[in-house]
């Protein structure tokens, strides 16, 4: 067999370990991020250990150390998660041709389809914003360039609203914003705290309908 291609079967064996390399790496980080998300949520931050979140993702303590620097780099990993989430379904918003009460609708539906797959994900920012953590600099800085983000696009949609005349334009929209950023995170947190009991897909329905009746022209 030609040299050259005997070089060919070495590229290739070394080209394959490399990826299966990387593939199980991946698979580490994301079995801790599960689990530190998992914990987090359901314990509190502060009260979730590095030796629980190995345990619950099966791997030593020294392997979650080989990824993450310690559990504030666990929780920085997942708010960038979150926050990528966010982005993702405000870009698909903006850039629709829906008027603004289907733009919230679409943003109600994506928190109900994400919260079935993601709960914990969508609660966490909630959670730790309310917890002594969310008073560590580089976890505020992370919370607030979420919610910032979050603000600003209620506040466009409520605008673009009241300058088509859609919406009711008495009230400012950046007030506007504000109550539908709380009216959405408090519909995640009561379907959190009574999973099991709260029907996810009704719960959203009676989310929009009184979103957009405080907000439409009468």
């Amino acid at each position: 067999m030609p040299i050259g291609g005997q070089g060919c079967i070495i590229l290739t064996t070394v080209g394959t370990v490399r990826r299966s390399n990387e593939e199980r790496r991946e698979q580490s980080t994301r079995l801790v991020l599960d689990a530190a998300l998992q914990l987090f949520v359901s314990q509190g931050y502060e009260n979730a250990s590095i030796d629980e979140i190995a345990a619950r993702a099966g791997l030593t303590k020294g392997a979650v150390y080989f990824y993450f620097k310690g559990k504030i780099a666990l929780l920085h990993a997942l708010l960038d998660d979150a926050l990528a989430l966010y982005i993702e379904i405000f870009v698909r918003m903006a850039r629709s041709d829906c008027a603004p009460p289907q733009q919230l609708e679409m943003f109600v539906d994506w928190c109900a389809d994400t919260g079935a797959q993601n709960q914990d994900l969508l609660v966490l920012p909630i959670l730790v914003s309310l917890q002594s953590i969310g008073r560590e600099p580089s976890v505020a800085e992370r919370l607030d360039r979420l919610y910032q983000r979050y603000h600003d696009e209620m506040a466009r949609v409520a605008l673009e609203g009241q300058q088509t005349g859609l919406f009711d334009d008495q009230l400012s929209a950046r007030e506007r914003a504000a109550v539908l950023v709380a009216l959405t995170d408090g519909m995640l947190l009561e379907w959190y705290r009574f999973a099991g009991r709260l029907d996810g897909r009704a719960l959203v329905k009676v989310a929009k309908a009184q979103i957009l009746s405080g907000m439409l022209v009468r």
